[in-house]
């Protein structure tokens, strides 16, 4: 799936000169360039909007006059006209560069699986882009990771509106409604000095990777699914999932595990379905496919279980998303050569038995813990519920 990067407003009329230009801002500009080459370069889709009014535009009541058309104040600033030719240029007359006709084309001409935002002013024109996008993508439940950098967006400083407190504060309401945001202290402060594929393999490989620290030179082993591991190209792309699978029997829940022989232990491990996200494909995609293809499940109902999370990051940037599923045992299964794979339904008193007993994998084994502790909140509720009702 395509990545999106965006930038809001990245204009002279907001940096360089005019009524609403703070030279401060150009603080951003640096991080961004280095956002939109790396995005360039790896073929992903980027978007610049560009404030651009007529003289008498209705924003002028709450606004100065700003960013005119055809004015020197409603261009981009010089440091991003090199970039020009490989992005497409939005000009809007409005704060929400999401209202415009071409970005709600490119919306349903595409579908992305992560947006990064980046410009100014936060609280303004990237405020009202960002909540609008979220809402597009909740309401139509399309899985898309949006992204915001505290060192990619800013705002103005003036009277009663200090630019360092408003970017913490949208920061923090950005995290509230869903949007990834990285902090300044979490980027990070090793230096990467090099980088060597040591395997050649189709889905993991193995890197050599040299830093620079306050201790010296480090070298590690780093291992990754991705064509160019995370530590080079920051992303948040999953590179597989993990469904648990449940039906509904009469008032009993069936959990269907699966005990298939892993190859690196040497054993047979109980699990639950699992696997690499194929391209072009979203989590809830390779999620519905994992189940067909490894139990012959239909689904009745999916949604996401956890957001996603790093699987074993003392060796690896692999990324693994989360799911739970109603389902319908009605197909052939199609395993691969090398899976060796039985299907073992459960009930959840078995299961948590199970969980104590035998092998299982961490992320199969954490999640089934999850759906015990909620099943058995579901079964006080119920219970409660009944005794308000005195039907016990």
């Amino acid at each position: 799936m395509k990545k999106l990067l965006v930038v809001v407003d990245m204009v002279n009329g907001f940096i360089n000169e005019g009524n609403l230009s703070d030279k401060n801002i150009n603080r951003i500009t640096a991080p961004i360039k280095k956002k939109i080459s790396n995005a360039i370069a790896h073929g992903d889709m980027v978007i610049a909007f560009r404030d651009c009014h007529e003289k008498n535009d209705e924003e002028f009541k709450t606004y100065p006059l700003h960013c005119v058309k055809g004015t020197h104040e409603s261009e981009l600033i010089d440091e991003l006209l090199p970039f020009k030719p490989d992005m497409i240029i939005i000009d809007k007359n409005t704060t929400n560069g999401f209202k415009t006709s071409d970005f709600q084309q490119i919306l349903k001409e595409n579908q992305f699986s992560q947006i990064d935002v980046v410009g100014c002013c936060s609280d303004i024109c990237v405020r009202d882009f960002l909540q609008s996008l979220v809402k597009y993508f909740t309401n139509s439940k399309i899985d898309t990771t949006i992204c915001v950098s505290e060192d990619c967006i800013d705002t103005f400083n003036a009277p009663n509106h200090n630019a360092d407190e408003v970017n913490k504060q949208v920061l923090d309401e950005f995290e509230k409604i869903g949007i990834i945001v990285e902090r300044k202290e979490d980027i990070k402060k090793k230096k990467l000095i090099s980088l060597k594929k040591i395997t050649d393999q189709k889905h993991l490989n193995l890197f050599e990777a040299k830093f620079e620290t306050e201790n010296g030179l480090i070298t590690y082993e780093i291992v990754s699914r991705k064509e160019i591991p995370e530590i080079c190209q920051p992303s948040l792309k999953v590179d597989a999932v993990n469904v648990l699978p449940y039906q509904l029997v009469g008032n009993e829940v069936i959990v269907y595990l699966i005990k298939e022989y892993r190859y690196p232990v040497g054993d047979y491990v109980y699990e639950i379905p699992s696997g690499l996200i194929d391209e072009g494909e979203d989590g809830k995609a390779s999620a519905i496919r994992e189940l067909e293809e490894e139990i012959g499940a239909s689904v009745v109902k999916i949604h996401r279980a956890e957001t996603p999370a790093y699987t074993s990051v003392g060796m690896s940037d692999e990324n693994i998303d989360f799911y739970q599923a109603e389902v319908v045992l009605d197909k052939k299964t199609k395993l691969k050569k090398s899976e060796d794979i039985k299907i073992v339904p459960v009930t959840l008193d078995e299961l948590e038995k199970l969980l104590t007993s035998k092998k299982f994998g961490a992320q199969s084994k954490l999640q089934l813990r999850n759906f015990l502790s909620q099943q058995k909140i579901q079964e006080l509720q119920s219970r409660i519920d009944k005794l308000e009702r005195g039907d016990l």
